[in-house]
């Protein structure tokens, strides 16, 4: 019989249209899950809005709070007569973009008054309740930080992961590093530079911009070209007090790091002596074409700086924070260069290589006649469970899979990971094979093993099979409300994947995961084919032969897409 070539075309196209149709309305639901959670403000707490309760572990005795958190973030901590036990500083907003396992926390930092850390707790997290208990639970974890300064937290890099939870425990310390990473801004003077304050040294400067390295450090720009830069002395120099309080001096260097002068800030002196060291042109040349690395060991007795006549405390203050601010400036740049490196880029760790090892190996099984032999697949079904199941813990889930839509792809904290979802995804839409389920799911390794080790098999008639199968489908849209309505559910309940790392499941997970095996010791594949909502959700995305055809499963789709729609207008 000879094919019609017409209707052969028409059938691909239209197969092809209808399948990138319910790509289309996957992805529209994946956005609008992003786009609800990137619109809604509820998730972060300022940290002003904390309450003397939520800082009791971290400072036993604290009684009251600033009212106003600093331009930094702080909030400074109080006991009941008044006096400073420390600051606290939170991880949020700036490190919402770290994600563990399916999101961000936010850490509670304190810090005594001595600039260390008295510990750190969770104030809230988008990330797996059973990961995040893990991580509480871990004492050596959570204490890990105590008694350590800003400068020794990035110097210790990242500390040993919480086993059962390594992406939350990772990504914990991560947002504590890059939240305090950056240099601490002045209290006391706390106004940017503006363009007027530089042109006292520079007077052609047209354009001046930060450092983003250091803080401390501004850039200075005439006509397009840098003509050098201004090394502020606060805040290194904020406790050199002269004769009533400190000066904040700015001092410039050319483009070859020689001073060219010093000019005189706001000051918490007094007048008219600060007056006086500002007119006296003798005394801010004392630095003059010195480089920094000169400044910052320079000793005023050996060069005999004398201070302004009429404010001798003032001036000399002034000198010694221009010394001192040299020096905590090379001190910065010498730790900068010799701090370990943190994560960026595309980091691969063992288990990472061993997951895309174990993906590439259910491709070429899946795809070729190995699947019909019998001990390769035994072999391979045993791997699965052990490795990928019960050591590395990487399967696919609802939670992963909306927390993922919420913040977006953890490619830098979990390739491994990120590559078993994309295989998941890719190998359905681009082929018509479901690689993830079949050859790449420990759980359903776990069912394949099991399927007719017992005599008695239950035979559901027709009708029960098809209520049954409707089960994993209302399980979506559960997982839908749930994630777009931000209900307080933990959607790791739903599913048995968490059993697999047994030392975080919870009761739940656990539940479904035995029931889930019982069931399927007298019905084959049960969980597969009746209860799980993730392989339902890979199966509809999967490119078959029958994909020209616009079934139920797409109206009910189109369904859960006018429903997100609904639920992202705040209904």
């Amino acid at each position: 019989m000879t094919l019609d070539p017409v209707n052969t075309d028409r059938y691909q196209v239209r197969r092809l249209v209808v399948h990138l149709a319910r790509l289309a309305v996957f992805v529209s639901i994946i956005g609008l899950i992003h786009l609800q959670y990137a619109s809604s403000s509820a998730r972060v707490t300022a940290i002003a809005d904390l309450s003397v309760d939520q800082v009791v572990s971290l400072f036993p005795a604290a009684a009251s709070l600033a009212g106003v958190a600093s331009d930094d973030g702080r909030m400074a901590v109080s006991d009941a007569d008044g006096k400073s036990l420390g600051y606290v500083v939170q991880t949020s907003p700036e490190s919402d973009h770290i994600i563990g396992f399916s999101g961000p926390t936010n850490v509670l930092i304190g810090f005594d008054d001595l600039d260390r850390v008295v510990g750190i707790s969770i104030l809230s997290s988008e990330d797996t309740r059973d990961h995040l208990l893990e991580v509480e639970r871990n004492e050596q974890f959570m204490s890990s930080l105590d008694g350590k300064s800003r400068d020794e937290i990035g110097r210790v890099g990242v500390v040993d992961a919480v086993s059962g939870a390594t992406l939350t425990s990772l990504a914990i310390q991560e947002s504590i590093i890059h939240r305090l990473g950056g240099e601490v801004g002045s209290l006391r003077f706390p106004t940017p530079l503006s363009l007027d304050d530089v042109k006292v040294l520079f007077p052609n400067a047209d354009h001046i911009e930060p450092n983003a390295v250091h803080a401390a450090v501004w850039f200075v720009n005439s006509g397009g070209d840098r003509i050098g830069q201004v090394l502020r002395t606060s805040p290194a120099a904020d406790n050199v007090v002269g004769y009533q309080g400190p000066t904040d001096t700015l001092i410039g260097l050319d483009r070859d790091g020689a001073v060219v002068g010093i000019a005189i800030g706001k000051s918490y002196d007094n007048e008219p002596y600060v007056g006086y060291v500002r007119e006296d042109s003798y005394f801010r040349s004392t630095f003059d074409e010195m480089k920094l690395q000169q400044l910052a060991e320079a000793d005023l007795y050996e060069m005999r700086v004398e201070g302004v006549s009429g404010a001798t405390m003032t001036s000399m203050a002034v000198a010694d924070g221009v010394v001192e601010a040299a020096k905590k400036h090379r001190e910065k740049v010498e730790l900068e260069a010799s701090r370990p490196k943190r994560r960026s880029g595309f980091q691969i760790s063992v288990h990472d290589i061993g997951t895309m090892i174990v993906i590439v190996a259910a491709i070429v099984i899946g795809s070729t006649s190995l699947r019909a032999n019998k001990r390769v697949r035994i072999v391979f079904q045993l791997m699965l469970i052990v490795y990928l199941g019960l050591i590395a813990g990487n399967l696919v889930s609802q939670a992963m899979i909306a927390g993922w839509a919420k913040h977006g792809v953890p490619l830098q904290m979990a390739p491994g990971l990120t590559m078993l979802v994309i295989a998941a995804f890719a190998c359905p839409l681009f082929s018509k094979r479901n690689i993830y389920c079949s050859h790449l799911c420990p759980h359903g390794a776990v069912q394949q093993l099991i399927k007719g080790r017992i005599r008695y098999q239950v035979k559901l008639g027709h009708s029960v099979s098809k209520l049954l199968m409707l089960l994993p489908g209302l399980l979506l849209l559960w997982c839908l409300v749930v994630t777009m309505a931000a209900l307080p559910f933990s959607l790791v309940d739903i599913e048995p994947f968490d059993a697999y790392v047994f030392r975080i499941a919870g009761w739940a997970t656990i539940a479904v995961f035995v029931v889930g095996i019982i069931a399927s010791l007298f019905v084959p594949m049960a969980y597969c084919r009746f209860g799980c909502p993730t392989g339902r959700l890979l199966d509809y995305l999967r490119f078959n032969a029958r994909s020209d055809r616009w079934t139920v499963r797409d109206w009910v789709a189109l369904g859960y897409l006018g429903l997100a729609i609904w639920l992202s207008t705040g209904h």
